[in-house]
């Protein structure tokens, strides 16, 4: 098998990238930054009112305000965090027999 550096090739015979490719150098997130996820929860713990609440209270009792009103997207958001989401499965079939295909917990 040929070399897939030295034949110009970032990848090997599966498509995968070898060890000192090039194709990605100097793309991607700098190093640094943070990921989304990280950056909401920090702006979630800043002050949001006046009154000392954080923007994320301040955001949590605006969906609670919302299921009051009888939005069901809200229901539901309070309900998956506060109950959990319910169980969900797969079912398929065969010769009219029910097989059972993946649980997900």
């Amino acid at each position: 098998m040929p070399d897939p550096i030295k034949n110009g090739s970032n990848r090997d015979v599966k498509g995968q990238f070898v060890d000192g490719n090039t194709a990605s150098k100097g793309k991607g997130r700098p190093k640094g930054t943070g990921s989304i996820p990280d950056i909401l929860k920090k702006i979630g713990e800043e002050d949001g009112t006046v009154d000392g609440k954080s923007k994320l209270d301040v955001i949590m009792y605006k969906v609670y305000q919302f299921a009051v009103e009888g939005k069901p997207w809200a229901v539901q958001f309070i309900a998956d965090r506060t109950e959990g989401k319910a169980k969900e499965f797969r079912e398929v079939t065969h010769n009219n027999q029910a097989i059972k295909v993946l649980t997900i917990d």
